[in-house]
């Protein structure tokens, strides 16, 4: 489609570049792309389809040319600029979190329009969905606006109450909500997700269309959203995805993870808060509007999680991550084994379900400083199917011997045995702590080796002690750790639970993945601490007794 202002200025050549674009927050395009190329016509095709033939559906500027703003400019550069080694777009799913009055919405009208007229995919099949059928035609609605206002966008399609056709493509755009069962059937090759906080845990209309895609060459899935204020439910699971892979402990470079917040280390009533927040700040969103917002919040404490959800992006009521990831990472300082053979060593073990993931992590202890290690254990059978339902490198991890897969699809208490008599062969082991709810069984084998062992609860009783001197020691730098991304990934999952003394423990329950390595450090320094006598084997003490 030819671009009707051919007037507007065009760039200079500099600002076509991968690092021009590359100003997604926290997030690096370059340094993340792997085999991927970055390709300047591929993004200005699309800029170019925006900016030439697209105007204003809503507000203000209704009916002028779009403009891109400098936050959507890097967004759509980054999104459609790199390519694969095939030719094909190297991005296949895009998660935006921002807050309202962003132009969120006005965004997402042209690049369905985009795909639906421009993209090149044979029979194009766009799809916006939402919770109900009134947010999912809220981007529909924007994009019947710019068609009538552009004569070149009209001549090339039909407009009906729930669907644009493309009818010189076989092209449809439809709108939809959650009635998942509508979704079967589908060919899709793009699909929006608006406002997916709203969908709560319904995620049967988001997995129908995902699957709907496998049989195009490049499938695009945009999903965009405000904070959500449930843990349980598919935008969180989204957003802590999107934060891993953001923060490199997931490498998935076909994923773009967008997110604007303020994050909790800034005050939230300042401007600074609502800056990082709001890239549209002083645009679409007034800065006095906002204020005389963050003041509501501050005089109607009712109003306090509303507007920091809204308007900030911050997940309020759900739980916080138990350490701040960039200082687990500074705390990334290996010391060589024949080191630690001679410091005092205890072990931890935390069983996970009989098919699931198992760990075990040893702490040494070298005056006040402590060094870490873990090792992670997987049943082989269903390792790929673990992979794919857990969105985590599974099998990478394996490859690279950070995660050993374990003969059979169940757990090995052999094979498990075996590796803590291998540790305690090397190592001055003192003592191994278990959770007795889970590794009575193996606790008893081990116990008939000659091993010590205690027992370590997960009562708040027994862990608050040794996760309060974890934390400690991690932002402290007193704790060293050889990098090992399985337990990185387990310290990014952990998140705590309080008594009513504020005493922490790391809560499998209200952590939205595996935290096992981490209950097994903890589990392992609650043994190192422990000054009561360690437990022996009650044979070892009062020898076999006969009734």
């Amino acid at each position: 489609m030819a671009k009707r202002r051919s007037s507007r200025a065009r760039p200079r050549q500099d600002e076509w570049s991968a690092e021009a674009f590359n100003a997604i927050p926290g997030y690096d395009a370059i340094a993340t792309a792997g085999d991927s190329i970055w390709n300047p016509d591929a993004a200005r095709h699309v800029i170019g389809f925006i900016e030439g033939v697209c105007t204003y559906a809503k507000g203000t500027w209704t009916g002028q040319p779009f403009k891109l703003l400098p936050w959507q400019r890097s967004l759509i550069g980054n999104l459609y600029g790199w390519m694969r080694a095939d030719g094909t777009r190297r991005y296949r799913e895009c998660a935006i979190w921002i807050p309202r009055k962003n132009g969120k919405t006005e965004l997402l009208a042209p690049l369905g329009l985009y795909h639906l007229l421009a993209d090149g995919e044979p029979t194009p099949e766009v799809v916006s969905f939402a919770a109900d059928r009134k947010q999912a035609k809220l981007v529909f609605e924007r994009a019947r606006t710019m068609i009538r206002a552009e004569p070149e966008l009209e001549a090339r399609v039909e407009v009906y109450q729930n669907r644009i056709v493309a009818p010189s493509l076989g092209g449809v755009w439809a709108a939809m909500s959650s009635d998942a069962p509508t979704a079967h059937g589908l060919h899709v090759s793009f699909a929006i997700g608006d406002e997916i906080h709203a969908m709560g845990n319904r995620r049967e209309l988001w997995e129908a269309i995902s699957s709907s895609m496998g049989a195009r060459m490049q499938p695009l899935i945009v999903s965009i959203t405000t904070a959500g204020t449930l843990r349980e439910s598919l935008e969180w699971d989204q957003y802590d995805y999107a934060c891993k892979v953001r923060d490199r402990i997931i490498d998935n470079p076909a994923y773009l993870p967008v997110i604007y917040e303020a994050t909790e280390a800034i005050d939230w009533r300042t401007p600074e808060a609502w800056r990082l927040a709001n890239p549209s700040l002083g645009v679409s969103l007034q800065e006095q509007w906002i204020a005389e917002e963050c003041r509501r919040a501050q005089e109607q404490p009712s109003y306090e999680t509303p507007f920091r959800t809204l308007h900030l992006n911050q997940h309020v009521t759900a739980d916080i991550r138990w350490v701040r990831m960039a200082d687990w990472d500074d705390c990334q300082d290996p010391v060589e084994d024949e080191r630690l053979a001679g410091l005092p060593c205890y072990l931890g073990i935390d069983l996970g379900e009989v098919s699931d993931l198992t760990s075990l992590t040893a702490v040494w202890m070298d005056g006040d400083e402590y060094h870490v290690r873990s090792w992670s254990y997987a049943p082989e059978e269903g390792a790929e199917r673990r992979q794919k339902r857990d969105r985590v490198p599974y099998l990478d991890w394996a490859r690279q011997g950070w995660l050993k897969l374990t003969p059979g699809d169940a757990t090995d208490y052999e094979f498990l045995r075996a590796e803590v008599k291998r540790l305690v062969e090397k190592n001055k082991v003192v003592s191994v702590g278990y959770d007795p709810n889970n590794a009575g069984g193996l606790a008893q084998q081990l116990e008939n080796d000659g091993l010590k062992l205690r027992r370590v609860p997960q009562s708040f009783l027994h862990m608050s002690g040794p996760t309060r001197r974890w934390e400690a020691a991690v932002v402290g730098k007193k704790l060293h750790h050889d990098g090992n991304p399985v337990m990185t990934w387990a310290m990014s999952n952990t998140v705590v639970e309080l008594d009513y003394n504020n005493n922490p423990r790391p809560s499998k329950r209200r952590s939205v993945e595996k935290i096992d390595p981490v209950v097994a450090g903890i589990i392992s320094l609650a043994v190192a601490l422990d000054g009561s006598p360690l437990l022996r084997s009650p044979y070892e003490d009062r020898g076999i007794q006969w009734l």
